[in-house]
């Protein structure tokens, strides 16, 4: 409002009043259109003041009366405007004052600007002062216009906090369920790790006994040719993979290599580089787990000779290829996709029905979590499993 009274003021006719600062002519015309202004904006007085500088009391030249003989104010008295404002105007700024207690006029905050001439010259300011009592009235106006908007924005505010705790205890819960899934899945391999040591331990103390009643016997030869073979086997346990860049991958082609010697089986891992981090652990190890223990039972049924398991861990940059190979029964066509019902097994025992006619469903539910698919193929005693994960 300051900056538009202002540019309504004659500054030919001011700069006039200023030379000669008296009731002219110049200075009737000047305040007849500050009261004009005081009227049309409600404010409570509209005038023009002069600096002289920064750290003295600004003077009020013309104040917006209505044009009688009463003497309002006298020209060049002192204004009450802080000295922080002072400053603001003396560098030609505009300025807002707080509140303002004048023992005359009341509470009221002022706002000015400079007025300048033709040639861009500061030659003074126009101040206005507002009513506190005005302000609050607007103020209270707001509030009440924006109730509604202050409600919803309540509501919205406990609305997505509620949310925000919904999500919090859904994400522990699901946090839970992982730490059980993984607890449950890892003390599954290490208890078929300790079985396998307790396989070996059981085996070592059986070739000791053969060695030392070969030794009684005095059968050196026999002895010595013994002794090759376990040194045979023993080379199987150093050659165990290890080299995984995936740790868990890594522990879990150790136990089952330990559990396919266990049955004598011949068991190749062939792990690339990959870090198979787009998959999280658990899952990798829930599905390499049941396949390598579903081709570890069916090689189980075939002679010494012909047990033989390959597993294949890699990726395509596009994405990742879990494949496990494994000699055994062929799978009639008509069962392969049963083989992924829970509950359904093609063992013939009763007893391991239930268990291992979970593995292959857990699987197929795995794949489809991360969007993947899981192909089957048994022929010519050879059968396949191959999945395949996006990479994200």
């Amino acid at each position: 409002m300051a900056a538009s009274i202002a540019k309504t003021i004659d500054t030919d006719a001011y700069e006039r009043f200023l030379k000669k600062p008296e009731r002219t002519k110049d200075y009737w015309k000047i305040r007849q259109s500050l009261y004009e202004a005081q009227k049309h904006t409600a404010a409570l007085h509209v005038y023009t003041l002069s600096f002289q500088d920064a750290k003295s009391r600004p003077k009020v030249m013309i104040a917006g009366f209505p044009k009688d003989n009463q003497n309002y104010y006298t020209i060049g008295m002192d204004c009450l405007v802080p000295l922080d404002q002072i400053q603001q105007a003396f560098a030609n700024k505009p300025y807002v004052t707080g509140k303002i207690k004048d023992p005359h006029y009341g509470e009221y905050i002022s706002a000015g600007v400079p007025i300048q001439n033709k040639q861009g010259e500061t030659i003074g300011f126009l101040s206005i002062d507002i009513e506190t009592t005005t302000l609050d009235r607007i103020g209270a106006t707001v509030i009440e216009n924006s109730m509604p908007s202050f409600i919803i924005s309540g509501l919205l505010v406990i609305l997505l906090l509620m949310i925000f705790f919904i999500i919090q205890k859904w994400y522990k819960r699901e946090l839970m369920n992982q730490i059980g899934e993984t607890e449950e899945t890892y003390h599954v391999e290490i208890h078929s790790l300790v079985q396998s040591v307790r396989s070996l331990r059981h085996d070592f103390a059986n070739h000791i006994q053969v060695l030392n009643g070969l030794l009684k016997l005095g059968k050196q030869q026999e002895a010595l040719d013994y002794s090759n073979l376990m040194r045979e086997e023993a080379k199987v346990i150093y050659q165990l993979p290890s080299n995984a860049k995936n740790p868990a991958l890594s522990v879990l082609s150790q136990t089952k290599s330990l559990k396919a010697q266990n049955h004598n089986i011949d068991i190749q891992f062939h792990i690339s580089n990959s870090s198979f981090d787009s998959i999280q652990s658990i899952d990798l190890v829930k599905i390499l787990s049941n396949l390598i223990d579903n081709a570890i039972d069916a090689t189980s049924e075939l002679p010494h000779g012909q047990r033989k398991i390959d597993v294949y861990c890699g990726d395509n940059k596009v994405e990742y290829v879990l494949h496990v190979t494994n000699t055994g029964p062929v799978i009639p066509a008509e069962e392969k996709e049963k083989l992924f019902i829970p509950g359904y097994s093609t063992k013939s025992k009763n007893a391991e029905r239930k268990i291992r006619g979970q593995g292959l469903y857990i699987v197929k539910k795995i794949v489809g979590k991360y969007h993947g698919e899981i192909r089957v193929e048994s022929i010519d005693g050879r059968t396949s499993f191959e999945v395949k994960l996006p990479l994200k």
